[in-house]
């Protein structure tokens, strides 16, 4: 819901009811705080997450456009570990799938 020019939130029928403005600090507020949660869980539950999603969206492993999640208003540790925690977790899936897809450059490679 996040524009990836300007950075804003929206949503058509939250714009409506209360407003851009409004709609922009709450959608805000709300991933910043969902992002929060989800860094704070152990892998294994990251993991979870992240195998129902692909099977839920039907998104290929090597299209996730995981870089461009974080909230803009993420402290820069928080986004580190986002990264770090991902980048494992792929690692993880390219086990599980016989290493059938490339892993990001900036992952070890053995």
């Amino acid at each position: 819901m996040r524009e990836r020019l300007s950075g804003r939130y929206s949503h058509p029928a939250l714009v409506e009811t209360v407003g851009r403005e409004i709609a922009d600090r709450t959608l805000c507020h709300h991933h910043h705080q969902i992002f929060s949660e989800w860094i704070a869980l152990t892998l294994s539950d990251q993991k979870a997450d992240l195998d129902e999603y692909l099977r839920m969206s039907g998104i290929p492993v090597h299209e996730l456009p995981y870089r461009d999640l974080p909230p803009l208003t993420a402290h820069e540790v928080e986004r580190q570990l986002y990264l770090t925690d991902f980048e494992v977790l792929l690692q993880l899936l390219s086990f599980d799938r016989g290493g059938a897809f490339d892993l990001p450059e900036s992952l070890p490679r053995r």
